[in-house]
């Protein structure tokens, strides 16, 4: 049957009865692509029917706007991208994430939790503005209800014509956590789905009655939860409210969406509950796990940064009762999930709220205590102001944890880590260390207890495994007494990078750049005119490490030329690490090419 979807249009011809067949079909198409290409499983497999039922009542110039974007695979399938499917994530393939210059019905670019209440509802305002008559539906789940800037949008939500599909399924990556999520709904996916299932069974066992008795009862209960059911929660919003809907009926869905869209002039909060990984066993198992997953061939079971740092907190926090770490829904994910399990009492997950994790972090080190906060680089920059108002300016010792610097591949656009170095360079009183190392990583850890003043490491997913000590300033990898050039490399990739060139090309100096801020003026100081400066970084070239450089030397040793490479003024497209490399001239050829041109014009 899917075959036959070439698009939306094909979709409508189709009966309700004939949904669930559909539905299941595109199930398999899931599982079959997505652990061959890697990406978002359990997400997308718990929405299968809800963007079934989406497309088939609503029109396609009506503007879905999907929370977050991991769980937008089946829109795209359903949205001519199912030929090419099998590209997903994969160089010049489909995004994995709503990307509205690969197709104009992907309503708006999503990639970081709690944004599509606000997008929407601008959206929505837009369309009355301009005398257009669209829906806009809003689909929020996955911990977005977890997100302060939900909370925003929904207080300024009255009086607008638009959907809210809440997609409760009680995870965001890991488990949601807070009053929030337990406020919203007693009822929880197994709860419901038991509970309905067995008198369902005990129904249609009576002889004669039971059928009958059940179709009533399904009616009863679907009139009932078109009404006015009170729900607290968005009553204080002033938000109709319906629901609680199995999510992973798309007959029912179908139903109540069909009637709201006729029917409803004011916002409207559908509630359903739906399961995390539904029609494959070891992702409803264990959804965190199956959140997302490694393409097919992946390196697999190697030493991963958060391990180490882990391991590393483990042991401090075993030596002293002051430490404490945080995270914004991501334990497992980040390495604390060790320290999680050992000292319960000196963790907190605060949900997606990585602006409220910074001020909290700031609050406990006012208060005495040394907390470490692990974020992924793209997450931490919606904590930017609470970085530099609440920590920096107070000068307080906030350790920051900052995984999947640079580039993380097939993640694509939003989530690469290629700002972080110049957007906290900015900061007075932040100090900011780069290992490229496993030994560096735990060492720099344990180094910054002994600062007082805040502190950002930041690391790939993955460091090389040579033991080097990180000794607060850079390290000389490769000397030479009169080098021709210098690359001071910043991070792993690039220092590995680095002592490539310095094999294969004489008179190279290689500098493994631990510190980005502050420099190492005494490495800088020394270097002789007749030596040429390349800085090597996975940041995007403004305000970051080699600017910073440039500026020094400038001003400190002005006849020493400078040549910094990095990531030009523009986001970088999904592909493989290894692809992105290459196409921002980064890799071990296009570097050689490069040093070998600045010798051959010295």
């Amino acid at each position: 049957m899917l075959e036959q979807i070439k698009t939306i249009q094909d979709l409508k011809k189709l009966t309700v009865r004939e949904l669930p067949e559909l539905c299941a079909e595109i199930r398999q198409m899931l599982i079959s692509n997505v652990l061959e290409s890697g990406g978002h499983l359990a997400s997308n497999l718990g929405v299968v029917e809800l963007t079934v039922a989406l497309h088939y009542v609503f029109d396609e110039r009506d503007r879905i706007v999907w929370d977050v974007g991991h769980q937008s695979y089946v829109h795209k399938i359903l949205t001519s991208r199912g030929e090419n499917f099998s590209s997903l994530r994969s160089k010049d393939g489909v995004s994995g994430f709503p990307d509205c210059e690969e197709d104009g019905r992907d309503s708006f670019n999503t990639g970081h939790a709690g944004t599509a209440i606000s997008a929407a509802l601008g959206l929505a305002k837009a369309r009355d503005t301009l005398h257009d008559d669209y829906k806009v539906i809003a689909v929020v789940g996955d911990g977005s209800m977890t997100c302060g800037l939900t909370y925003e949008a929904l207080n300024n939500v009255k009086d607008t014509n638009m959907l809210i599909v809440l997609n409760d399924n009680n995870m965001s990556i890991g488990k949601n956590v807070g009053s929030a999520t337990l406020n919203m709904s007693k009822l929880r996916v197994g709860k419901y789905d038991r509970n309905k299932e067995r008198l369902k069974r005990f129904l249609l066992k009576i002889p004669l009655l039971g059928k009958p008795t059940y179709k009533f009862l399904r009616w009863c209960k679907r009139r009932a939860k078109l009404g006015y059911p009170r729900n607290s929660y968005f009553d204080n919003f002033d938000l109709k409210y319906v629901g609680i809907i199995d999510g992973n009926e798309v007959k029912d869905l179908v139903y109540y969406l069909t009637r709201i869209k006729n029917n409803v002039t004011k916002p409207t909060v559908l509630q359903i509950v739906t399961k995390k990984g539904k029609g494959y066993e070891p992702a409803e198992a264990d959804p965190e796990t199956y959140h997302s997953v490694n393409r097919k061939g992946a390196e697999v079971g190697a030493l991963e940064s958060s391990v180490v740092v882990g391991d590393t907190l483990c042991k401090i926090a075993s030596e002293r009762e002051d430490v404490v770490a945080i995270c914004a829904a991501m334990a497992k994910a980040t390495g604390l999930a060790a320290f999680q399990n050992q000292f319960p009492d000196r963790f907190y997950d605060v949900g997606i709220a990585e602006e409220h994790a910074v001020t909290f972090a700031a609050g406990l080190a006012k208060g005495g205590a040394r907390p470490f906060v692990a974020i992924y680089s793209s997450f931490l920059q919606r904590s930017y102001d609470q970085i530099l108002h609440d920590v920096a300016l107070q000068n307080l010792p906030v350790t920051f944890l900052i995984d999947r610097a640079g580039f993380v591949g097939e993640d694509g656009k939003t989530h690469q880590g290629l700002f972080d170095l110049s957007y906290l360079s900015q900061i007075p009183n932040l100090k900011i260390w780069t290992p490229s190392t496993y030994s560096e990583l735990s060492q720099m850890i344990q180094s910054s207890l002994h600062e007082n003043c805040p502190v950002a490491i930041r690391y790939p997913k993955r460091l090389s495994s040579d033991k080097r000590d990180f000794v607060g300033r850079w390290n000389v990898l490769s000397p030479c007494d009169n080098p021709r050039l210098t690359l001071l490399a910043v991070g792993a990739n690039q220092t590995n990078t680095a002592l490539r060139i310095a094999e294969a090309v004489p008179s190279v100096e290689v500098v493994e750049v631990t510190t980005v801020k502050p420099l190492d003026a005494n490495y800088l100081n020394s270097i002789k005119t007749n030596t040429q400066i390349v800085t090597l970084e996975e940041n995007v070239l403004q305000g970051g490490f080699g600017q910073s450089v440039a500026e020094y030397i400038a001003k400190n040793n002005s006849g020493v030329p400078v040549i910094n490479l990095g990531v030009n003024d523009t986001f970088v497209k999904h592909a493989t690490v290894e692809e992105q490399l290459i196409a921002n001239g980064l890799d071990f050829d296009s570097l050689l090419k490069t040093v070998t041109e600045i010798l051959s014009n010295c």
